[in-house]
Protein backbone atom coordinates (compact mmCIF):
# COMPACT_ATOMS: atom_id res chain seq x y z
CA UNK A 1 0.00 0.00 0.00
CA UNK A 2 0.88 3.47 -0.89
CA UNK A 3 1.69 6.35 1.53
CA UNK A 4 -0.83 8.07 -0.27
CA UNK A 5 -3.46 5.28 0.01
CA UNK A 6 -2.67 4.64 3.52
CA UNK A 7 -3.03 8.44 3.67
CA UNK A 8 -6.67 8.10 1.85
CA UNK A 9 -7.65 5.70 4.01
CA UNK A 10 -6.78 7.53 7.36
CA UNK A 11 -8.61 10.26 6.50
CA UNK A 12 -11.87 8.74 4.75
CA UNK A 13 -12.40 5.41 6.73
CA UNK A 14 -13.87 7.32 9.90
CA UNK A 15 -18.05 7.27 8.82
CA UNK A 16 -18.07 11.03 10.54
CA UNK A 17 -15.79 12.20 7.21
CA UNK A 18 -18.42 10.90 4.87
CA UNK A 19 -21.63 11.64 6.82
CA UNK A 20 -21.35 15.27 7.96
CA UNK A 21 -20.52 16.88 5.30
CA UNK A 22 -23.55 15.23 3.63
CA UNK A 23 -25.58 16.32 6.94
CA UNK A 24 -23.95 20.04 6.30
CA UNK A 25 -25.52 19.88 2.61
CA UNK A 26 -28.95 18.63 3.69
CA UNK A 27 -29.57 21.72 5.73
CA UNK A 28 -30.21 23.42 2.06
CA UNK A 29 -32.68 20.93 1.36
CA UNK A 30 -34.64 22.03 4.58
CA UNK A 31 -34.45 25.83 3.75
CA UNK A 32 -36.92 28.16 3.75
CA UNK A 33 -37.84 27.48 -0.10
CA UNK A 34 -38.43 24.52 0.96
CA UNK A 35 -41.12 25.50 3.19
CA UNK A 36 -42.85 27.90 0.95
CA UNK A 37 -43.01 25.52 -1.87
CA UNK A 38 -44.07 22.24 -0.27
CA UNK A 39 -46.31 23.91 1.98
CA UNK A 40 -48.08 25.57 -0.76
CA UNK A 41 -48.40 22.47 -3.32
CA UNK A 42 -49.88 20.65 -0.16
CA UNK A 43 -52.45 23.81 0.45
CA UNK A 44 -52.99 23.91 -2.80
CA UNK A 45 -53.27 20.23 -4.23
CA UNK A 46 -53.36 18.66 -1.19
CA UNK A 47 -51.57 15.21 -0.77
CA UNK A 48 -51.49 14.89 -4.73
CA UNK A 49 -47.88 16.11 -5.12
CA UNK A 50 -46.38 14.20 -2.61
CA UNK A 51 -44.99 11.35 -5.21
CA UNK A 52 -42.83 14.72 -6.59
CA UNK A 53 -41.21 15.52 -3.07
CA UNK A 54 -40.38 11.71 -2.97
CA UNK A 55 -38.75 10.90 -6.61
CA UNK A 56 -37.05 14.52 -6.42
CA UNK A 57 -35.35 12.93 -2.79
CA UNK A 58 -34.33 10.18 -4.48
CA UNK A 59 -32.85 12.46 -7.74
CA UNK A 60 -30.88 15.01 -5.04
CA UNK A 61 -29.18 11.29 -3.10
CA UNK A 62 -27.74 10.22 -7.08
CA UNK A 63 -26.75 13.65 -7.70
CA UNK A 64 -25.24 14.61 -4.50
CA UNK A 65 -23.49 11.36 -4.29
CA UNK A 66 -22.02 12.46 -7.61
CA UNK A 67 -20.95 16.10 -6.29
CA UNK A 68 -19.18 14.51 -2.85
CA UNK A 69 -17.31 11.41 -4.97
CA UNK A 70 -16.04 14.60 -7.19
CA UNK A 71 -14.92 16.00 -4.37
CA UNK A 72 -13.19 13.45 -2.62
CA UNK A 73 -11.90 11.87 -5.87
CA UNK A 74 -9.94 14.57 -7.17
CA UNK A 75 -9.47 17.30 -3.82
CA UNK A 76 -11.06 20.00 -5.73
CA UNK A 77 -14.44 21.77 -6.16
CA UNK A 78 -16.89 21.61 -8.46
CA UNK A 79 -16.53 25.35 -9.55
CA UNK A 80 -12.67 25.15 -9.64
CA UNK A 81 -12.53 21.91 -11.60
CA UNK A 82 -15.55 23.54 -14.19
CA UNK A 83 -13.21 26.75 -14.72
CA UNK A 84 -10.14 24.73 -15.21
CA UNK A 85 -12.23 23.73 -18.64
CA UNK A 86 -13.36 26.43 -19.63
CA UNK A 87 -12.58 30.11 -21.61
CA UNK A 88 -12.05 32.99 -19.67
CA UNK A 89 -15.93 33.96 -21.37
CA UNK A 90 -17.85 31.06 -20.58
CA UNK A 91 -15.88 31.36 -17.31
CA UNK A 92 -16.95 34.88 -16.72
CA UNK A 93 -20.73 32.92 -17.68
CA UNK A 94 -20.56 30.67 -15.32
CA UNK A 95 -19.97 32.81 -12.46
CA UNK A 96 -22.66 34.62 -12.62
CA UNK A 97 -24.87 32.48 -13.40
CA UNK A 98 -23.75 30.73 -10.16
CA UNK A 99 -23.89 34.17 -8.24
CA UNK A 100 -27.49 34.27 -9.76
CA UNK A 101 -28.13 30.91 -7.66
CA UNK A 102 -26.52 32.32 -4.67
CA UNK A 103 -28.56 35.20 -4.10
CA UNK A 104 -31.76 32.97 -4.91
CA UNK A 105 -30.74 31.09 -1.88
CA UNK A 106 -29.71 34.17 0.12
CA UNK A 107 -33.68 35.25 -0.64
CA UNK A 108 -35.27 32.50 0.74
CA UNK A 109 -33.06 31.99 3.44
CA UNK A 110 -33.60 35.41 4.39
CA UNK A 111 -37.01 36.12 3.82
CA UNK A 112 -37.52 32.46 5.51
CA UNK A 113 -36.36 33.42 8.61
CA UNK A 114 -37.44 37.04 8.83
CA UNK A 115 -41.11 35.47 8.70
CA UNK A 116 -39.88 33.39 11.62
CA UNK A 117 -39.16 35.98 13.57
CA UNK A 118 -42.46 37.44 12.34
CA UNK A 119 -44.38 34.64 13.23
CA UNK A 120 -42.25 34.27 16.75
CA UNK A 121 -42.04 37.59 17.72
CA UNK A 122 -44.01 40.19 15.70
CA UNK A 123 -40.73 41.50 14.05
CA UNK A 124 -41.23 43.65 10.95
CA UNK A 125 -39.92 41.27 8.00
CA UNK A 126 -37.21 43.90 6.88
CA UNK A 127 -35.62 43.93 10.02
CA UNK A 128 -35.94 40.40 10.61
CA UNK A 129 -34.02 40.01 7.40
CA UNK A 130 -31.34 42.11 8.60
CA UNK A 131 -31.20 40.11 11.89
CA UNK A 132 -30.56 37.06 10.19
CA UNK A 133 -27.94 38.05 8.31
CA UNK A 134 -26.14 39.79 11.16
CA UNK A 135 -26.93 36.02 13.13
CA UNK A 136 -25.08 34.36 10.41
CA UNK A 137 -21.94 36.79 10.14
CA UNK A 138 -21.46 36.48 13.57
CA UNK A 139 -21.13 32.80 13.29
CA UNK A 140 -18.64 33.08 10.35
CA UNK A 141 -17.11 36.15 11.76
CA UNK A 142 -14.34 34.10 13.05
CA UNK A 143 -12.90 33.30 9.35
CA UNK A 144 -11.89 29.69 8.85
CA UNK A 145 -11.13 29.31 12.36
CA UNK A 146 -15.31 28.93 12.77
CA UNK A 147 -15.46 26.08 10.98
CA UNK A 148 -14.72 24.15 14.55
CA UNK A 149 -17.89 26.12 15.78
CA UNK A 150 -19.94 26.52 12.81
CA UNK A 151 -20.51 23.23 11.78
CA UNK A 152 -21.48 21.59 15.03
CA UNK A 153 -24.25 24.36 15.38
CA UNK A 154 -25.20 23.92 11.86
CA UNK A 155 -25.98 20.26 12.45
CA UNK A 156 -27.57 21.37 15.96
CA UNK A 157 -29.98 23.44 13.66
CA UNK A 158 -31.19 20.71 11.51
CA UNK A 159 -31.74 18.76 14.30
CA UNK A 160 -34.21 21.45 15.30
CA UNK A 161 -35.61 21.92 12.18
CA UNK A 162 -36.41 18.30 11.59
CA UNK A 163 -37.75 17.59 15.05
CA UNK A 164 -40.55 20.78 15.61
CA UNK A 165 -41.39 19.88 11.59
CA UNK A 166 -41.76 16.01 12.40
CA UNK A 167 -43.74 17.16 15.84
CA UNK A 168 -46.28 19.58 13.97
CA UNK A 169 -46.96 17.18 11.63
CA UNK A 170 -47.65 14.60 14.38
CA UNK A 171 -50.26 16.48 15.82
CA UNK A 172 -52.03 17.08 12.57
CA UNK A 173 -52.08 13.58 12.26
CA UNK A 174 -52.89 13.40 8.25
CA UNK A 175 -54.98 11.02 6.89
CA UNK A 176 -52.77 7.56 6.01
CA UNK A 177 -54.88 6.71 3.00
CA UNK A 178 -53.90 10.60 1.34
CA UNK A 179 -50.43 9.56 2.34
CA UNK A 180 -50.62 6.46 0.56
CA UNK A 181 -52.69 7.73 -2.81
CA UNK A 182 -50.09 10.67 -2.59
CA UNK A 183 -47.32 8.94 -3.21
CA UNK A 184 -49.06 7.79 -6.84
CA UNK A 185 -48.32 9.48 -10.09
CA UNK A 186 -50.74 11.67 -11.32
CA UNK A 187 -51.57 14.03 -14.51
CA UNK A 188 -50.71 17.68 -12.98
CA UNK A 189 -52.48 21.31 -14.46
CA UNK A 190 -49.97 24.11 -15.51
CA UNK A 191 -50.59 25.20 -11.37
CA UNK A 192 -49.44 21.84 -10.93
CA UNK A 193 -46.17 22.33 -13.34
CA UNK A 194 -45.18 25.41 -11.55
CA UNK A 195 -45.29 23.76 -8.19
CA UNK A 196 -43.63 20.81 -9.12
CA UNK A 197 -40.55 23.03 -10.47
CA UNK A 198 -40.57 24.66 -7.56
CA UNK A 199 -40.18 21.47 -5.34
CA UNK A 200 -37.53 19.73 -7.99
CA UNK A 201 -36.03 23.36 -7.14
CA UNK A 202 -35.76 23.02 -4.21
CA UNK A 203 -35.12 19.17 -3.45
CA UNK A 204 -32.13 19.35 -6.30
CA UNK A 205 -30.68 22.49 -5.71
CA UNK A 206 -27.69 23.99 -7.89
CA UNK A 207 -25.94 25.49 -4.92
CA UNK A 208 -26.20 22.58 -2.43
CA UNK A 209 -23.73 20.63 -5.56
CA UNK A 210 -21.07 23.26 -5.14
CA UNK A 211 -20.99 23.19 -1.68
CA UNK A 212 -21.62 19.49 -1.21
CA UNK A 213 -18.21 18.95 -3.54
CA UNK A 214 -15.97 21.64 -1.40
CA UNK A 215 -16.97 20.12 2.09
CA UNK A 216 -16.31 16.73 0.44
CA UNK A 217 -12.80 17.71 -1.14
CA UNK A 218 -10.42 16.31 1.53
CA UNK A 219 -7.66 14.92 0.06
CA UNK A 220 -6.66 14.90 -3.84
CA UNK A 221 -4.75 11.12 -3.03
CA UNK A 222 -6.42 7.72 -4.85
CA UNK A 223 -6.84 4.80 -3.38
CA UNK A 224 -6.52 1.46 -4.05
CA UNK A 225 -9.68 -0.36 -6.34
CA UNK A 226 -10.87 -2.50 -3.60
CA UNK A 227 -10.70 1.02 -1.09
CA UNK A 228 -12.32 3.02 -3.97
CA UNK A 229 -15.41 0.40 -3.77
CA UNK A 230 -15.46 0.58 -0.24
CA UNK A 231 -15.48 4.60 -0.01
CA UNK A 232 -18.31 4.67 -2.86
CA UNK A 233 -20.63 2.23 -0.52
CA UNK A 234 -20.10 4.13 2.57
CA UNK A 235 -20.38 7.53 0.69
CA UNK A 236 -23.82 6.40 -0.86
CA UNK A 237 -24.65 5.16 2.38
CA UNK A 238 -24.05 8.28 4.34
CA UNK A 239 -25.82 10.62 1.16
CA UNK A 240 -29.07 8.31 1.50
CA UNK A 241 -28.98 8.87 5.47
CA UNK A 242 -28.71 12.39 5.00
CA UNK A 243 -30.85 13.20 2.34
CA UNK A 244 -33.39 10.59 3.93
CA UNK A 245 -33.72 12.99 6.84
CA UNK A 246 -34.45 15.96 4.22
CA UNK A 247 -37.28 13.82 2.51
CA UNK A 248 -39.11 13.40 5.34
CA UNK A 249 -39.11 17.05 6.39
CA UNK A 250 -39.54 17.75 3.20
CA UNK A 251 -42.58 15.48 2.74
CA UNK A 252 -43.91 16.83 6.44
CA UNK A 253 -43.62 20.15 5.12
CA UNK A 254 -46.35 19.48 2.38
CA UNK A 255 -48.55 17.15 4.76
CA UNK A 256 -48.86 20.31 7.22
CA UNK A 257 -50.07 22.41 3.83
CA UNK A 258 -52.34 19.63 2.89
CA UNK A 259 -53.77 19.28 6.05
CA UNK A 260 -54.94 22.54 7.14
CA UNK A 261 -58.12 24.23 5.57
CA UNK A 262 -56.07 27.59 4.58
CA UNK A 263 -54.13 28.58 1.02
CA UNK A 264 -52.53 31.65 2.95
CA UNK A 265 -49.15 30.54 2.71
CA UNK A 266 -46.41 29.94 5.51
CA UNK A 267 -48.38 32.91 7.49
CA UNK A 268 -51.68 31.19 7.26
CA UNK A 269 -50.32 27.70 8.08
CA UNK A 270 -48.98 29.18 10.77
CA UNK A 271 -52.30 31.12 11.95
CA UNK A 272 -54.19 27.50 11.33
CA UNK A 273 -51.98 25.46 13.10
CA UNK A 274 -52.45 27.49 16.51
CA UNK A 275 -56.39 26.98 15.44
CA UNK A 276 -55.91 23.51 14.74
CA UNK A 277 -53.70 22.36 17.39
CA UNK A 278 -52.67 25.15 19.70
CA UNK A 279 -50.16 28.14 20.22
CA UNK A 280 -47.21 25.85 22.06
CA UNK A 281 -47.41 24.03 18.06
CA UNK A 282 -47.43 26.99 16.16
CA UNK A 283 -44.49 28.30 17.90
CA UNK A 284 -42.70 24.89 17.33
CA UNK A 285 -43.40 25.54 13.27
CA UNK A 286 -42.07 29.10 13.68
CA UNK A 287 -38.94 27.98 15.38
CA UNK A 288 -38.19 25.33 12.99
CA UNK A 289 -38.75 28.15 9.94
CA UNK A 290 -36.63 30.41 12.03
CA UNK A 291 -33.79 27.74 12.58
CA UNK A 292 -34.05 26.79 8.64
CA UNK A 293 -33.39 30.11 8.01
CA UNK A 294 -30.17 30.75 10.18
CA UNK A 295 -28.56 27.35 9.35
CA UNK A 296 -29.19 27.82 5.56
CA UNK A 297 -27.19 31.42 5.41
CA UNK A 298 -24.43 30.22 7.00
CA UNK A 299 -24.42 26.86 3.93
CA UNK A 300 -24.99 29.83 1.78
CA UNK A 301 -22.42 32.25 2.60
CA UNK A 302 -19.37 29.26 2.50
CA UNK A 303 -21.10 28.36 -0.82
CA UNK A 304 -20.47 31.86 -1.99
CA UNK A 305 -16.93 32.17 -1.12
CA UNK A 306 -16.23 28.77 -3.30
CA UNK A 307 -18.35 29.77 -6.22
CA UNK A 308 -15.94 33.01 -6.08
CA UNK A 309 -13.26 31.50 -5.31
CA UNK A 310 -13.44 28.67 -8.31
CA UNK A 311 -14.85 30.58 -11.21
CA UNK A 312 -12.68 33.76 -11.06
CA UNK A 313 -9.49 33.09 -8.15
CA UNK A 314 -10.28 35.85 -6.13
CA UNK A 315 -11.74 35.43 -2.20
CA UNK A 316 -14.43 38.16 -1.38
CA UNK A 317 -15.20 39.57 2.30
CA UNK A 318 -17.86 37.26 3.60
CA UNK A 319 -19.13 40.82 5.20
CA UNK A 320 -19.55 42.13 1.73
CA UNK A 321 -20.95 39.55 0.70
CA UNK A 322 -23.77 39.53 3.24
CA UNK A 323 -24.47 42.95 3.00
CA UNK A 324 -24.70 42.27 -0.98
CA UNK A 325 -27.02 39.49 -0.35
CA UNK A 326 -29.41 41.66 1.80
CA UNK A 327 -30.18 43.36 -1.28
CA UNK A 328 -32.66 40.98 -3.10
CA UNK A 329 -34.91 40.35 0.00
CA UNK A 330 -35.04 43.58 1.52
CA UNK A 331 -36.28 44.87 -2.18
CA UNK A 332 -38.60 42.85 -1.73
CA UNK A 333 -40.17 42.66 1.56
CA UNK A 334 -40.32 46.45 1.46
CA UNK A 335 -41.83 45.95 -1.56
CA UNK A 336 -44.81 44.10 -0.01
CA UNK A 337 -44.87 40.64 -1.93
CA UNK A 338 -46.30 37.82 -0.43
CA UNK A 339 -43.13 36.06 1.41
CA UNK A 340 -44.41 32.82 0.29
CA UNK A 341 -44.71 33.25 -2.88
CA UNK A 342 -41.15 35.35 -2.65
CA UNK A 343 -39.84 31.80 -2.00
CA UNK A 344 -41.42 30.01 -4.38
CA UNK A 345 -40.06 31.95 -7.47
CA UNK A 346 -37.45 31.74 -6.08
CA UNK A 347 -37.29 27.58 -6.21
CA UNK A 348 -38.52 28.08 -9.44
CA UNK A 349 -35.43 29.85 -10.69
CA UNK A 350 -33.25 27.68 -9.00
CA UNK A 351 -34.92 24.69 -10.74
CA UNK A 352 -34.61 26.39 -14.51
CA UNK A 353 -30.35 27.07 -13.63
CA UNK A 354 -30.27 23.41 -12.39
CA UNK A 355 -29.11 22.11 -15.88
CA UNK A 356 -26.37 24.93 -16.29
CA UNK A 357 -24.78 23.24 -12.94
CA UNK A 358 -25.74 19.83 -13.67
CA UNK A 359 -23.65 19.23 -16.66
CA UNK A 360 -20.59 19.92 -15.95
CA UNK A 361 -21.09 17.80 -12.92
CA UNK A 362 -21.96 14.77 -14.42
CA UNK A 363 -19.47 15.31 -17.66
CA UNK A 364 -16.88 15.39 -15.21
CA UNK A 365 -18.17 12.55 -12.57
CA UNK A 366 -18.69 10.15 -15.59
CA UNK A 367 -14.82 10.72 -16.81
CA UNK A 368 -12.61 7.93 -15.77
CA UNK A 369 -9.93 10.32 -16.14
CA UNK A 370 -11.28 12.63 -13.97
CA UNK A 371 -12.74 9.84 -11.06
CA UNK A 372 -9.93 7.22 -11.40
CA UNK A 373 -11.02 4.34 -9.13
CA UNK A 374 -13.78 6.39 -7.63
CA UNK A 375 -15.67 6.27 -11.35
CA UNK A 376 -19.61 6.02 -10.01
CA UNK A 377 -20.97 2.51 -11.29
CA UNK A 378 -22.68 3.02 -14.81
CA UNK A 379 -26.51 2.29 -13.16
CA UNK A 380 -25.39 5.93 -11.37
CA UNK A 381 -23.88 7.50 -14.50
CA UNK A 382 -27.37 6.32 -16.80
CA UNK A 383 -29.50 7.26 -13.80
CA UNK A 384 -27.43 11.24 -13.68
CA UNK A 385 -27.55 11.70 -17.78
CA UNK A 386 -31.29 10.61 -17.65
CA UNK A 387 -32.01 13.56 -14.27
CA UNK A 388 -30.39 15.82 -16.50
CA UNK A 389 -32.43 15.38 -19.38
CA UNK A 390 -35.59 15.04 -16.93
CA UNK A 391 -35.16 17.98 -15.77
CA UNK A 392 -34.10 20.01 -18.73
CA UNK A 393 -37.41 18.63 -20.24
CA UNK A 394 -39.45 19.50 -17.36
CA UNK A 395 -38.30 23.13 -17.19
CA UNK A 396 -38.41 23.50 -20.69
CA UNK A 397 -42.40 22.78 -20.26
CA UNK A 398 -42.65 25.54 -17.63
CA UNK A 399 -41.02 27.89 -20.04
CA UNK A 400 -43.29 27.29 -22.89
CA UNK A 401 -46.47 27.09 -20.20
CA UNK A 402 -45.53 30.98 -19.02
CA UNK A 403 -44.93 31.89 -22.72
CA UNK A 404 -47.95 30.82 -23.76
CA UNK A 405 -50.35 32.37 -20.56
CA UNK A 406 -50.76 28.86 -19.37
CA UNK A 407 -48.89 29.16 -16.24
Amino acid sequence: MTEGDAMYRERSAPWAVLLVPALLTTVAYVDPGNFGSNIEAGSVHGYDLLWVVALASVAAGIIQYLAALLGLATGQTLATLTAQRMGHRNRLLMWLQAEVVVLMTDLAELVGGALGLYLLFGIPLPVGACIVGVLSLLVLATGRKAAAFSAPLTLALLGVVGVCVLAVVAFLRPSPAGVAGGLVPGGLDASGVLLVVAIVGATVMPHALYFHSAVSAHTGHRPSPERAAQLRRRLGLAVAGALGVAACVNGSLLLIGAVLPTHGGIEGAHTAIAAAVGNVVAVLFGVALLASGVASTVVGVFTGQVVMEGYIHRPFSVWLRRLVGLVPPLVVLALGVDPTWALVVSQVVLALALPITLVPLVLLACSPRVMGPLLPGLPVRAAAVALVALITIMDAALVYLVLTGQA
